[in-house]
């Protein structure tokens, strides 16, 4: 079979490698029930229907009346093998929880970084700029709180896009921040630091 439409194809084998991913990494927990959910219980029912969107998209690329290459997204080596030797130097270089915040905050960026370089090695600029404005929040929610890790988000994310009109980005970036601080921490009541712990 004729792969018609490179998009799909991608984008398809990318949603069943994550989905796979997630119910992967879900096995080492408990499941549970729908009514008493286990730790692995919501990442392996999202990680499945993940494959399984991934599977229709995957199967429609062979069907598809829009043309599209399959060599649509670019590849570059080198930031795979910098992507992956960041990654092996964070993963023997972890922290002990002892260890000083800024200690910390470098083992993250690093750990950040080397995701970052993974998802650059292949797509346009946009592409990889949002996902690793995602990855970096998730990285720096901890260490830098959740103002600061929100105004990474925001401003990479925007930095990604097409334009980048500062007033507008830093408008978005405040009332987003005021608003997760409201609804997260002050009205859920969820454990995350506002500010870096070295300033609270």
């Amino acid at each position: 079979m004729k792969v018609a439409n490179g998009k799909d194809f991608w984008a398809g084998l990318m949603f069943i490698g994550f989905g796979l991913g997630f119910m992967g990494v879900a096995n080492n927990y408990a499941m549970g029930t729908a009514v008493r959910m286990g730790p692995a219980y919501f990442p392996t029912v999202l990680g499945g229907m993940l494959a399984v969107l991934g599977v229709a998209i995957f199967l429609r690329a062979f069907v598809s009346k829009i043309p599209h290459p399959v060599g649509v997204f670019p590849f570059r080596l080198w930031f795979v093998v910098g992507g992956l030797a960041l990654g092996v130097i964070a993963y023997y270089t972890q922290v002990p929880r002892d260890g000083g915040d800024v200690a910390k905050i470098a083992h993250e960026l690093l750990a950040g970084v080397s995701i970052g370089l993974l998802f650059a090695a292949f797509g346009p600029r946009s592409l990889w700029v949002i996902l690793f404005s995602v990855v970096a929040f998730g990285y720096l929610l901890k260490p830098l709180g959740l103002v600061l890790a929100t105004g990474v988000l925001i401003f990479g994310s925007a930095w990604g896009g097409h334009e980048f009109k500062t007033r507008e980005v830093t408008f978005l970036f405040v009332a987003l921040a005021v608003f997760s601080v409201f609804a997260f921490v002050k009205g859920l009541g969820l454990p995350m630091n506002i500010w870096p712990a070295f300033l609270e």
